[in-house]
């Protein structure tokens, strides 16, 4: 009896996620710089959990930073949205929980790599919009060689600054049944494109050099 409840919770919460889905209106972003997740959850007996991670791949910058909203179903921001910055080869934790939790909270969880989004302790749900702070994200930027060809370091930080090139997984902890399902995540570096490389003459207000390169690509298979 008790599974078949579990269940019919499940179904119910798929049910709302795909109308979610339907309705479209975290979905009005470009998915080429952010990522999406349609669905998360609290209440007394449930949060959201979601890990962040950079992969150090060929083509991402050192440090990436990204902004992350929690969305009710209304559109407006649950708790106040976080900024993070992630270095290469690292993990950031977030955690959605309502204020009244006791064991999750920025009290008793102080650790440097643990972000928390916290608001009512009423069941809310909504999608998850995560930007990138930077305000260029699918560039990078290097030196022309005047005279000789090719390029050089531009003293920029080469590297994408795309928050598309994290890799992002999540949960919805459903603690009253000692369960939960996943989380799914749209734009992140598996829903990814490649292009070629395509790099202007020169960029306005780059610092540096007065010949800089604008590179432009987007996915996981960036030179």
């Amino acid at each position: 009896m008790k599974t078949k409840r579990i269940m019919r919770s499940f179904i119910k919460v798929a049910m709302t996620a795909f109308l979610m889905f339907l309705a479209g209106n975290a979905f009005a972003i470009d998915n080429s710089t952010r990522v999406v997740s349609p669905y998360w959850q609290v209440d007394t007996g449930s949060y959201t959990f979601i890990a962040v991670s950079h992969s150090s791949l060929s083509g991402m910058n050192s440090q990436i930073g990204i902004t992350v909203t929690a969305l009710d179903s209304t559109g407006t921001s649950y708790g106040t949205a976080q900024d993070i910055t992630l270095s290469s080869g690292t993990t950031e934790r977030i955690f959605i929980v309502p204020t009244s939790h006791t064991t999750l909270n920025p009290t008793s969880v102080t650790d440097s790599d643990v972000t928390f989004i916290r608001g009512t302790s009423n069941y809310t749900y909504g999608s998850i919009k995560i930007a990138p702070k930077a305000s260029h994200p699918n560039y990078k930027f290097l030196n022309a060689l005047n005279g000789v060809g090719g390029d050089a370091p531009s003293g920029q930080n080469e590297g994408m600054r795309d928050a598309t090139m994290l890799t992002y997984w999540g949960s919805i902890v459903v603690e009253a049944a000692t369960t939960g399902f996943a989380m799914e995540f749209i734009g992140d570096m598996n829903d990814s494109s490649t292009t070629a490389n395509v790099c202007n003459s020169r960029v306005t207000g780059a610092s540096g050099a007065t010949a800089v390169r604008q590179c432009t690509s987007a996915g996981v298979n960036l030179q």
